[in-house]
């Protein structure tokens, strides 16, 4: 019960999340337009498009069967959770030094912190390159 409650949340973040980035990328004309439906009169965030919505679903059953293991997948989702935690930690770093104005002092020892921590999980994960963990970073590195 609890692994389908966090695979129904997971896929509806990834499913938000790819709307939310096609709607800003036709709004930048980075892509062409797309039908966007509104799902609510009341907000504004609440949309459906069906041509990202049929893309994940074409995307998610190659994957699935081009893996063939859930645990081949769930290698891929480790590096992909685990580097997306160490570049966020970089760009924070970033964020820090530059927009918010922190004292080096104060910014590193965070920032050390924090990837000392994400080195971790990500170096206990990167093990899994072979087991299907190179579908993420073939990704990334596109």
């Amino acid at each position: 019960v609890l692994a389908t409650a966090a695979t129904v949340i997971a896929s509806q973040a990834v499913i938000s999340g790819a709307f939310s980035l096609t709607r800003q990328a036709v709004q930048l004309n980075m892509l062409p337009r797309l039908e966007i439906l509104h799902t609510s009169e009341k907000q504004s965030g609440q949309i459906y498009m069906p041509r990202v919505n049929l893309l994940l679903a074409l995307v998610v059953m190659m994957l699935v069967v081009g893996f063939g293991e859930s645990s081949k997948l769930a290698s891929a989702y480790g590096i992909s959770v685990t580097g997306n935690m160490l570049v966020t930690t970089v760009l924070l770093y970033v964020v820090m030094t530059r927009i918010w104005k922190w004292k080096l002092s104060l910014a590193i020892p965070l920032t050390v912190l924090f990837a000392f921590i994400d080195v971790g999980f990500f170096a206990s994960n990167i093990v899994k390159v072979f087991e299907g963990g190179w579908a993420s970073l073939v990704v990334a590195f596109t």
